[in-house]
């Protein structure tokens, strides 16, 4: 049952925004200081739990800060910012299956925007507020809150470090 819910979530997700999923080129127009850190949302049970959302805040700030992000703008003055959101229930056996994502997006981005970026995944139609230009996401299973809190901290490290790759790659 919550694969089949977590698996609707994922396809609600995808109808509202234009994705482009791991594309590191995509990261090359911004400079460090147009990209900043946006909010860590974590939703446990479908409710949002303010413990493991500062975990994930925390973690995501510090991160962004080492790699010279943003530079102490708050997140809407940038042209991109670098979102995480978790969600987490029960699978009825004892353990919470989760899925987190760490994106980057950008908000109503022009056509012509669109064409100097170097993924050609994008179908634009118009009928989005945003794109993700780049995102990673993971799916897992573990048993106990505080051990969820523990792998949700650790999943921002782990898309941070592959975020950061990629970003140097192209920096």
């Amino acid at each position: 049952m919550m694969k089949a819910i977590l698996s609707a979530v994922l396809t609600l997700t995808a109808l509202s925004a234009a994705s482009a999923a791991r594309s590191p080129a995509n990261l090359e127009p911004f400079g460090a200081e147009q990209v900043c850190i946006g909010r860590a949302e974590v939703l446990l049970k479908g409710q949002p739990n303010a413990a493991m959302t500062k975990v994930a805040q925390d973690k995501l700030n510090s991160l962004g800060a080492s790699l010279g992000l943003g530079k102490g703008q708050t997140y809407t003055d940038c042209p991109a910012w670098l979102t995480f959101r978790a969600e987490a229930g029960n699978d009825g056996n004892g353990r919470f299956v989760y899925h987190a994502v760490l994106s980057l997006v950008t908000p109503k981005l022009q056509t012509k925007a669109l064409e100097n970026l170097k993924s050609e995944s994008f179908d634009y139609d118009g009928g989005f507020e945003y794109v993700t230009l780049w995102d990673r996401m993971h799916a897992g299973a573990i048993t106990g809150q505080d051990s969820l809190s523990f792998a949700l901290g650790a999943e921002v490290v782990s898309q941070m470090g592959d975020f950061g790759t990629d970003w140097k790659k192209t920096h």
